[in-house]
């Protein structure tokens, strides 16, 4: 046995497990993988709703997370950094985001906003316990940003938790709050960082050994964390030594899950702040927000409704994905009440129809503007969000519906003709926002080809 920390063991991984594990991370179609690969995956496949938390001590000028430090000192640290440009200049990564990043924070107040950061309320029980009581299964929680903060009590810089008046490690005490709730911890983890002074060109491997560093520290000081975020898109894995950091990630973590942004297909795509299109190939994830950014951005900032926070998870479980949908807690550690009340809202409809989601594959029917479709074993759930002539029509399916119900109560009449299948049920018996209809099939729904609805 291996000690991994906190006095927890795994077994090492079997011998030459790396190798089929790197190989993995290379193929882009989950079928194309191996078994082990398609089993260490099945729980978040199941598990459909995340929480996605990005937090730091930004909070407290209410202004996105790190991209204060993009508009000073040059950009990205100066022009040696890896993927230069000058900051909001014409054809850069973020050209258009200036509106999004506002307020700007000026240099000397950024860098020394630590020093002010004291969540006096946040308690590490209480935002998992708000998570769980969503319906989600697993929590991703920022622990490196992009400018460099970190938010637990590492060794490997002074600019983290612990030079807070608050010196509480956060991340610790998140992932045992997890753990003790019976969901899955994750960490996300930019490789960018606007404030390592390695972080350059010149500089890149001594700055990818400091990476590495950090995360094995992460790791085998949380046994709990199952889930790493990483977040460079579009640059290459030799940039980030990914197969030496996937290497030490493995000998640690062998049952881990990976997402895509270290130059390697890894374990899972995360389509940013947009549903990500159906796909049964290739296991996905969208990452969205409640108000267009990704931190607090105080109370004047609006908050889209339950209903479309809801829209999100039908839509991705449809299309065979799962949402991480993102919260900013305020500066006393909270989250903003208004999105703590959305994902509660969230949560009571996944009581009543989490059948129709955990656990389901999406299809055969496509999210669109009127129904889409989950399925498992020999059910299809039809989630219909718009009814007309108090009806919603569908293709015939291939296979014979022995019997259709309202999932939370109420009689369905089908009706056959013209090789369509017509569905009413008493508007009584629906959710105002989403109702779910289950249809039992003769065999089993997973062979069903993607149909279209007309009209949808």
């Amino acid at each position: 046995m291996t000690m991994v920390g906190h006095g927890q063991t795994t077994a090492p991984a079997a011998k030459g497990s790396f190798e089929q594990f790197w190989a993995d991370a290379q193929k882009e179609k989950r079928a194309d993988k191996s078994e082990a690969s398609q089993k260490r995956i099945a729980w978040w496949r199941d598990a459909r709703f995340g929480m996605f938390i990005h937090w730091n001590m930004c909070s407290l000028m209410g202004s996105e997370i790190s991209f204060s430090r993009q508009c000073y000192d040059g950009g990205l640290g100066g022009e040696e950094a890896p993927n230069p440009r000058a900051a909001l200049a014409k054809g850069s990564e973020f050209e258009g985001w200036l509106d999004w990043m506002k307020p700007s924070i000026p240099k000397t107040v950024y860098d020394n906003l630590y020093k002010s950061f004291y969540p006096g309320m946040f308690d590490a029980d209480r935002i998992v316990g708000q998570a769980k009581q969503a319906g989600m299964k697993y929590i991703v929680q920022v622990a490196k940003h992009c400018d460099g903060f970190c938010m637990w009590d590492t060794k490997f810089n002074t600019y983290n938790i612990m030079a807070t008046p608050f010196k509480r490690d956060i991340i610790a005490e998140m992932a045992k709050a997890s753990k003790k709730a019976g969901l899955k911890y994750g960490i996300y983890y930019c490789q960018r960082d606007w404030w390592h002074p390695d972080y350059t060109l010149a500089r890149l491997p001594k700055y990818n050994q400091y990476m590495r560093n950090q995360i094995k520290e992460l790791l085998v000081n949380n046994p709990e964390i199952s889930i790493i975020w990483f977040d460079a898109w579009g640059w290459y894995k030799e940039q980030w030594e990914a197969e030496k950091m996937f290497k030490m990630i493995h000998e640690i973590r062998p049952d881990i899950i990976i997402n895509e942004r270290c130059g390697v297909p890894a374990d899972f795509s995360c389509p940013e702040q947009g549903i990500g299109a159906y796909n049964t190939e290739r296991s996905w994830e969208s990452c969205m927000t409640f108000t267009g950014g990704w931190a607090w951005r105080g109370f004047g900032t609006k908050v889209i409704p339950y209903e479309q926070c809801l829209r999100y998870l039908v839509s991705c479980a449809c299309g065979d994905g799962n949402l991480l949908m993102n919260v900013g807690p305020l500066p006393t550690g909270e989250l903003d009440p208004r999105e703590a009340d959305r994902i509660k809202r969230v949560g009571q409809w996944l009581q009543k129809n989490g059948e129709a989601i955990y656990g389901t594959r999406g299809g055969p029917f496509r999210m669109g503007n009127v129904i889409g479709s989950t399925r498992k074993d020999k059910n299809i759930y039809l989630h219909v969000s718009n009814w007309s002539d108090n009806a919603v029509t569908i293709p015939n399916l291939p296979v014979k519906v022995l019997s259709a119900n309202v999932l939370t109560g109420g009689e369905v009449t089908m009706t056959r003709a013209n090789g369509k299948l017509s569905i009413k049920t008493d508007p009584k018996d629906r959710d105002p926002t989403m109702t779910v209809i289950k249809l039992t099939l003769e065999k089993p729904a997973d062979g069903i080809p993607p149909m279209e609805v007309p009209g949808n």
